[in-house]
């Protein structure tokens, strides 16, 4: 009736695994990882990161070469830390973009390299970067200038009265 020292053990012993294997599965799940890859940091500023997060994807070509790690607000702009993995080099004249992948809208930083022969270490900032494009503000400059341009259109067709004689009608 009673479970020998030898069946605890084998219990005891699959609860550890299942527990482990659990964690392991969060971390997974979670994207996290325990120990970060060997890399170094780079900052950039933007006016508007729209939706930009810790953890988002920095690409180069494509390729995922990095993390975003850090995002605050420094002088009025959204200062991003970027991890980068060792062995990628970014240049002096490196430009950092906001950009949209997927129809989801999941963002992440699009880094285009430039001509210089000066490379970016530990530390250092890429001074040129590209804001987010945010599809709502867009829709709102569209709306206000078909907007406007109806306004225009009215003011001609009344300027167009204004000309017109008293008397004489157009036919």
């Amino acid at each position: 009736m009673y479970a020998t020292r030898t069946t605890q053990l084998i219990v005891g012993i699959f609860a550890i695994l299942g527990i482990i294997a659990l964690a392991i599965l969060s971390l997974s799940l979670g994207k996290l990882t325990l120990l970060p890859k060997p890399g170094y940091t780079l900052y950039a500023s933007f006016d508007n990161i729209s939706g930009l997060k810790s953890g988002d994807q920095i690409q180069l070509d494509g390729v995922q070469i990095g993390k975003v790690v850090q995002i605050g607000l420094k002088d009025m702009r959204a200062r991003v830390a970027m991890r980068i993995d060792d062995g990628v080099e970014i240049d002096a004249d490196a430009i950092a973009a906001v950009k949209t992948s997927g129809i989801i809208g999941d963002k992440y930083v699009s880094i285009a390299l430039g001509p210089s022969d000066r490379i970016l270490k530990d530390g250092d900032t890429i001074r040129q970067t590209q804001s987010a494009f945010v599809l709502e503000d867009a829709i709102g400059q569209l709306i206000n200038s078909s907007g406007s341009s109806g306004d225009s259109k009215e003011s001609k067709s009344s300027n167009s009265e204004k000309d017109q004689k008293p008397g004489k009608s157009e036919k």
